[in-house]
């Protein structure tokens, strides 16, 4: 995990982006409203992923739901490939090593971390509280909570992405909130999706020292080249 630690402070030092605008204008509606379709627009981005026990960086294919990602876990005694292929996930440990496939575009230990989902989710929303600006990896951002249905994500989501998106959802059908973080692009640039779904209530739980407990997917980066997935 120190390898990745690096990997994210040495991309906020080369200034992916560098966009110190202050972050989105207009409506919040009108910026979230904008956000997974300028988001996809992008067509490929370097990521940052972060769950409660693992994290994982690498280059996604917006497009074509692809990935090529290093994945570091507890218990894991080194990081890991972890390669998406029309959405469906293979993780290997290096050297040597045959991949193993995976039920969906992400490993359980990573779970709430699809970026593909996670932008679709924000379909969903049905009510936003904004939080004021922030930087994400050295952008200048807003931060909205959202409130969200999940069956409208469903509906609103392409039918070639809703399984994926029923799969980070884990059976929700009640309303729940996330948090975005959006630049002056109308890009998202951090999903805070809650890593655990069963929660009864709107607002996820959150650790002893008040986090959510969520999975980050951080958008360091967008236009750069995907690696070979096959």
């Amino acid at each position: 995990m120190v390898a990745i630690a690096a990997f994210a402070a040495l991309a906020a030092l080369a200034g992916c982006g560098g966009d110190k605008s202050g972050g989105p204008l207009g409506a919040p509606e009108t910026v979230v409203g904008k956000a997974p379709d300028m988001t996809l627009a992008q067509g490929t981005a370097r990521v940052y992923i972060t769950a409660p026990t693992a994290n994982a960086s690498g280059v996604v294919d917006l497009h074509g739901h692809n990935a090529h990602l290093v994945l570091s876990a507890s218990g894991l005694a080194q990081p890991a490939d972890l390669i998406v292929n029309a959405g469906v996930a293979k993780v290997r440990t290096p050297p040597g090593t045959s991949y193993t496939p995976l039920p969906g575009a992400v490993p359980p230990v990573l779970q709430g971390g699809d970026p593909w989902a996670d932008i679709d989710l924000v379909r969903g929303t049905v009510h936003i509280l904004s939080n004021g600006g922030g930087e994400v990896e050295g952008v200048s951002t807003i931060g909205y909570t959202l409130t969200v249905d999940p069956q409208q994500a469903i509906e609103t989501t392409p039918p070639e992405r809703q399984d994926a998106l029923k799969a980070t959802l884990q059976g929700r059908t009640t309303m729940f909130q996330m948090e975005v973080w959006i630049d002056s692009q109308f890009r998202l640039r951090r999903i805070e999706v809650p890593y655990d779904f069963s929660f009864k209530t709107v607002t996820p739980p959150t650790r002893v020292d008040g986090a959510t407990i969520a999975t980050d997917v951080d958008f360091v980066t967008f236009g750069v080249a995907v690696p070979a997935t096959s």
